[in-house]
């Protein structure tokens, strides 16, 4: 059976999704790693934890999730409601990470889990209670953003490596 042109398209956005995803991985893995911690990459569709790191001394571990920005990205990160769960523990992050250009550094933004979910949790209900277009409520949805007006609230975590 021969694919469509429509579904080749879908299926090279999802191999380019996919691929960004994963170089966010190895670019937090390897900053990790040359800040002296040992970091590893889980097996994909591990629920929330996409890298694990470790110091050498096994004293202090690492659970973080990785949320990758395209280099075509200018906005933001587009989440979902999942990012408000909080978890155990203060050793839980999310990396967010902005590939920038492809002789660029990434940017990165290491956020502690539950400070970030707590605050995307409020921003979400602000806006839900806010007016919509014309006055008319907003419509409850799973999407969450994480984009360019709030950057400078995670200013202190931003390519900030001592956590």
């Amino acid at each position: 059976m021969k694919k469509s042109k429509d579904s080749k398209k879908e299926e090279n956005r999802r191999a380019a999704y996919n691929i960004t995803g994963v170089a966010g991985e190895y670019f937090v893995a390897a900053e990790l790693s040359r800040r002296g911690w040992i970091a590893a990459m889980t097996i994909k569709n591990t629920p929330n934890i996409d890298v694990i790191a470790t110091t050498p001394d096994g004293r202090r571990t690492l659970n973080i999730q990785v949320k990758t920005r395209s280099i075509g990205n200018r906005q933001g990160w587009i989440l979902n409601k999942g990012i408000e769960t909080l978890v155990p523990g203060d050793n839980f992050y999310i990396a967010f990470v902005d590939l920038k250009g492809k002789d660029e550094k990434p940017d990165y933004f290491l956020i502690p889990k539950n400070l970030f979910a707590k605050w995307i949790a409020k921003r979400h209900q602000e806006w839900l209670i806010a007016p919509g277009r014309a006055g008319r409520a907003h419509v409850d949805n799973p999407i969450r953003a994480f984009d360019r007006p709030q950057f400078n609230i995670f200013e202190k975590y931003h390519n900030n490596w001592d956590i």
